[in-house]
């Protein structure tokens, strides 16, 4: 926040409104702005940014009193905070909710409101949490469609999560985006309808908002390994207040794949304490130069570093494989050597022939 937008926060904490001329407002900015597009509206503009003037410096104070303001929030369900009912199933992510942005965009087109909640940028993915409730019954069918893309990169792949709860749909969309340069993010999200088995419903919603990035502490790594014909190259580590973050390319002797036909080379992680960690990756794409197509470049994220551990290390492992029609899929293995990371020096070695540790999946309760 800059020094004329704090002077501007201040006055305004000391501005009276009337209480009728406040009802008025919360009234056109809510209810308005949020009523379906195909509906015509009153000029919201000056209405909507009054509000949003206001709730810099009075929302504490005087929105928490306004009755137009609690008759709103008794129509909108509650579910709670989407970081944290992943968290249930994923370790980690309560701390995105402890570092994220609060967007509060919200539309409705045919029944159906999509809600942007959160959101937070690392410097490798952008990650923002959703919630959708529509005028009928949901199932377990249900899902938004329509990726959401940062206005600054092209090609990349989003990663979409959700999850139907009692009150609606919530979800987790994930946009990788390695640039430590960029301080902020502009992200652009038009959904295309609410699918389920029985119908889908099309609607008109539109989202654009921009997502500050969380200070890192980056490693860069230069290491190149190779194993039965594929090597991998280790660009990048990250560590952050939600994620540790890691760049690699894995890169494929041509003469490979005149035999085989994928590639996909991916991580697992432990530390000095003992603890294994999963390390998905995040979508990957083979750039120009790249000599072949199975030449691709991923970013992949760790979450639920232990605070007590004080190195990490990756190892990583290929997967090769081929589909002959008429014949099983088949497929081979290779492991590499590992990659050490000393967090207190910010140092890094590789380890030759290590011993893979198992990651084991925490069991369901019943």
């Amino acid at each position: 926040m800059n020094g004329n937008e704090n002077s501007i926060k201040k006055a305004m904490e000391h501005i009276k409104i009337p209480e009728n001329r406040l009802e008025a407002i919360i009234d056109n900015a809510f209810f308005e702005t949020c009523a379906p597009k195909n509906k015509k509206r009153r000029n919201w503009l000056i209405p909507a940014i009054a509000a949003s003037l206001l709730f810099v410096g009075l929302f504490t104070a005087t929105l928490s009193t306004s009755t137009v303001f609690a008759n709103y929030m008794t129509q909108v369900p509650v579910i709670g905070n989407v970081f944290s009912i992943f968290a249930e199933e994923e370790e980690g992510l309560l701390q995105y909710e402890r570092f994220s942005e609060k967007v509060k965009l919200s539309q409705s087109s045919n029944g159906v409101t999509i809600s942007i909640d959160q959101a937070v940028y690392d410097g490798t993915n952008v990650t923002f949490t959703y919630t959708v409730f529509a005028d009928r019954d949901l199932d377990e069918s249900t899902r938004i469609t329509g990726f959401p893309e940062l206005l600054e990169a092209e090609g990349v792949n989003a990663s979409m999560d959700w999850k139907l709860t009692e009150d609606g749909l919530v979800g987790i969309n994930t946009i990788p985006h390695l640039d430590g340069e960029a301080a902020q993010v502009n992200v652009l999200w038009e959904p295309k309808s609410l699918y389920t088995e029985n119908g889908e419903i099309e609607g008109d919603w539109k989202f654009e908002f921009a997502v500050d990035q969380l200070k890192k502490d980056p490693i860069m790594l230069n290491e190149i390994n190779t194993e039965g014909g594929v090597s991998i190259h280790f660009t990048e580590v990250t560590f952050t207040d939600i994620a540790v973050n890691i760049a690699y390319q894995q890169l494929v002797d041509p003469a490979l794949l005149e035999v085989w036909e994928n590639v996909e080379v991916e991580l697992i992680a432990g530390d000095n304490l003992g603890n294994v960690y999963r390390v998905p990756h995040n979508g990957g794409a083979a750039y120009g130069g790249a000599i072949t197509q199975e030449d691709i470049f991923w970013t992949a994220t760790m979450r639920g570093l232990d605070p007590l551990a004080t190195s990490l290390t990756f190892y990583p492992f290929g997967h090769v494989s081929r589909l002959e029609e008429g014949k099983d899929p088949e497929f081979i293995r290779i492991e590499f050597d590992a990659l050490e990371i000393n967090m207190l020096e910010g140092s890094y070695r590789i380890i030759e022939d290590p011993v893979f540790p198992v990651f084991e999946e925490p069991e369901e309760e019943e």
